[in-house]
């Protein structure tokens, strides 16, 4: 998913910017086995908006845009043939994390670094030395083996090399909507863009001679996901890029985009599929490029930085990518001699895993591939014998110029390299992004900078059904239309076959890619549980199949703003004003497989106070650590206050939950506790029992405007799977009764923590205040 964001979206490889060089020489078995299996599309002609008269007359805000933008669109179409060579370390980082919810603990999935040494010559080419390079799976441990290919690393620059790092690694003069991304730079762009000029900085070199910079602020005619919005900045002396900071104006449709190329893509999925894997979207938040003067004349790309994530049905897929360029000669270098060729030879093509499984055609005995890997291992072995190094050529159709790769053998000294961060964990000096990148596109991507208003056609989609014991099975659609300026409207209708009860909302939002401010009117069954989601897909899986309903609900009518993040990561704060009318939702149904099988009944809901209540809520999540054997805390403060028919009343609580390796294995511990002021509602207490709070009791065995809680667990083995053993400790209740509380709740039992807890299995029986029966849960995001 992480190459298919970067490629679908920045149309660049995985390796990021100015990385042409990557692309393979064919093979006659690669050309073979491509044959027998597909044919190459055929070139689509140019497709493009024409840029007429009306068009060109409105894109300027102002003179001085125009020639910002004429001087830029000069500059990145022709070569300072000055520029003769330089040598240039390289380091890289992709990441990208994986879960069911922005908010909560921020899990790493898979993280790749590489470090390599430079030195291009123009006329030659590049000569690249691998210099570090190691990757980690932390969801699936020791279990987690992957292969990156050795030309991951990318070029800083090439003659002809895309100087904004959008669109594709060559600059490419005309707009061209069959590249994907449209440039804002590209000749014909301003029939899809809008320019205004911005602010104006100037310094002085050491040297006496001044540098003026000015600012071009991009933004899109529409609200479109291959459209950007951004602030660029130019030399005014020759139009060479300076720095940028832009993004996506909105988020891409998956599903949108491939329709468009192929009406029939989802035909074969059938409808009652589809709420399951849709919505399906991609989007880029923010990408910042700087670029350093080197010798008072070049600008060469010194830092680039992407992040964005994506979403399918459920799952969340933050990512973000980092490239740092340090240059130690520039023109003052020492010739190199001519790369001999850039086809590939027996031993190149055993280096590459691409290569590898494209050499094998359908229809090939066992045999026949076994003999093949045979072969290619030892034309690999031979080679490193004789050298210790893995040396191959790359060119590519955009960067004919070749690029001469250089691998060590022993993959410890790479995954070793001072190269590198001191771990792959860290947030090294390698990977700083520099405040100045930091304040520029605060200021550049901030929530008034957007596309123009244009109304896009609204889209359709059918909700997830959920299922509970309030609703039993709940199924609705849902609509959206994006207005433009940031805007977007959303509509949401269900209804539940037990109570007939209609949910409806509607929303009016406002986001940045980053975070979104939304007003919202709804009707709408709330869950009261502070821990989990019971109205989500996964826990209605279990209501169904198990009987087990582990939410706490009320009905509620009423209006709420809130600001929520986009993208999962490290930290998250939400907040929302709301005003609404509170009343008891009742329980309608006991049916489930359980129920059929087993006479397994649901719990009684609570009984809530009816009234109007207004007030405001806020929450902060906050994660420090990634690596599942090293220290890691996960801290959730949440806030609440309101006023009320029922009276006023205050509640805080503060969750922390620690895990660190020992051996071959791990330890979690889980405190949290909370108050309140005031008279508390019932349906605003903390209830506890059940998977999240105490497992092996009851949910809601106890509740109450005050609780703490405590859990223990150790896990054995670095796996995508590791068995668990666990206790849980908590009490809930009035809070002028907590010196006096009896005896508290107690469970424990064993379990299954996968992908480092993104999918729990928990058997676990209560031990006090008296033994229960054992409980079998499964649900997804656990703590640990």
């Amino acid at each position: 998913m992480l190459a298919f964001l970067l490629v679908a979206l920045l149309q660049v490889p995985a390796s990021g910017a100015a990385q042409a060089d990557t692309t393979r020489q064919p093979v006659q078995e690669k050309q073979v086995s491509a044959d027998s299996t597909r044919r190459k599309r055929e070139k689509k002609p140019p497709k493009r908006i024409p840029l007429t008269p009306e068009l060109l007359s409105s894109a300027f805000r102002d003179p001085e845009a125009r020639r910002i933008l004429l001087l830029a669109r000069e500059a990145r179409m022709s070569q300072d043939s000055a520029l003769q060579g330089y040598d240039a370390t390289t380091y890289q980082r992709i990441s990208a994390g994986f879960g069911f919810s922005k908010i909560g603990r921020e899990r790493l999935a898979f993280r790749t670094e590489s470090a390599t040494h430079v030195r291009w010559r123009r006329g030659v080419g590049a000569y690249v030395d691998l210099t570090g390079s190691r990757t980690v799976i932390p969801i699936a441990g020791k279990s987690g083996k992957v292969s990156i290919d050795d030309d991951i690393s990318p070029i800083p620059y090439y003659p002809g090399s895309e100087t904004l790092w959008i669109g594709g690694d060559a600059a490419k003069s005309a707009v061209n909507e069959n590249d994907g991304v449209i440039h804002p730079l590209a000749e014909g762009a301003e029939a899809y863009y809008t320019y205004e000029s911005g602010d104006s900085v100037t310094f002085r070199l050491p040297d006496g001679k001044s540098i003026r910079l000015r600012e071009l602020k991009v933004r899109p005619r529409e609200p479109k996901w291959n459209l950007a919005v951004g602030s660029l900045w130019f030399d005014m002396s020759g139009g060479q890029l300076v720095r940028a900071a832009y993004r996506m104006s909105v988020p891409m449709d998956i599903v949108a985009v491939a329709n468009a190329d192929d009406s029939t893509s989802f035909d074969d999925v059938p409808a009652w599929v589809k709420p399951l894997i849709f919505p399906m979207t991609a989007q880029i938040s923010a990408i910042g490029v700087e670029y350093g003067l080197y010798q008072g004349r070049f600008w060469l790309p010194r830092l680039q930085v992407a992040e964005g994530g994506a979403q399918v049905s459920m799952m969340r897929i933050p990512f973000k990518l980092q490239q740092k360029y340090t240059y130690s000669a520039v023109n003052a270098v020492e010739p190199l001699p001519p790369i001999a060729s850039a086809k590939l030879d027996s031993a190149s093509r055993a280096d590459s895993t691409i290569d590898i499984e494209a050499s094998v055609t359908i229809g090939d005995s066992k045999k026949t591939r076994d003999s093949a890997r045979v072969a290619r291992r030892e034309a690999r072995r031979r080679q490193c014998d004789s050298t210790g190094f893995r040396t191959h050529v790359r060119t590519s159709d955009e960067n004919p110029n070749p690029v001469l790769i250089r691998v060590p053998c022993d993959s410890t000294v790479l995954a070793n390299s001072p190269e590198l961060p001191p771990s792959i964990y860290d947030e090294g000096e390698q990977t700083a992004t520099g405040h100045e990148m930091d304040a520029l596109v605060q200021e550049a991507l901030n929530m008034g900078a957007q596309a123009a208003w244009s109304p896009q056609l609204p889209t359709f989609e059918l909700e997830r059904p959920r299922y509970n014991r309030i609703e039993a099975l709940s199924v609705g659609g849902r609509a959206d239309q994006i207005l433009g300026k940031g805007y977007s409207l959303h509509g949401t209708a269900r209804i539940g076959v037990a109570d007939l009860e209609p949910n409806v909302e509607l929303t009016g939002s406002r986001s940045d890619l980053r975070r979104t401010l939304s007003l919202t009117g709804y009707n709408r069954l709330v869950s009261a549980n502070d821990w989990g989601n019971p109205l989500s897909f996964g826990s209605s899986i279990s209501a169904f199949l198990f009987g087990r309903d582990e939410g706490f609900y009320y009905r509620a009518s009423g209006v709420e703003l809130t600001s929520t993040p986009d993208v999962a990561g490290a930290s998250a704060l939400t907040w929302g004003l709301f005003a609404e009318q509170e009343r008891t939702a009742r329980k309608k149904t006991d049916f489930s497989l359980a129920h059929a099988t087993s006479d397994v009944d649901f719990l009684p809901n609570v009984e809530s106070a009816k009234g109007t209540y207004v007030g405001a809520r806020t929450r902060y999540t906050r994660s420090f650590g990634l690596d599942p054997q090293g220290f890691r805390l996960f801290s959730d403060f949440r806030l609440e206050g309101a006023h009320g028919d029922t009276g006023s009343y205050g509640r805080a609580a503060l969750d922390l939950t620690t895990s660190h390796g020992i051996g071959n294995g791990a330890v979690s511990l889980t405190a949290a506790g909370g108050s309140s002021v005031g008279v508390v509602p019932p349906q605003r207490f903390w209830f506890l029992g059940g998977s999240r709070t105490v497992r092996g009791q009851k949910p809601g065995a106890e509740a109450g405007d005050a609780f703490w809680l405590a859990r223990a667990e150790v896990a054995h083995g670095v796996g995508v799977v590791r068995p668990v053993l666990f206790g849980d400790i908590g009490w809930a209740g009035d809070r002028r009764q907590w010196r006096d509380i009896g005896q508290p709740l107690s469970g424990a039992g064993a379990g299954l923590t996968i992908l480092d807890g993104l999918i729990r299995f928990d058997v676990a029986r209560g031990i006090t205040p008296k033994p229960g029966q054992w409980r079998v849960d499964a649900y997804v995001e656990g703590r640990f």
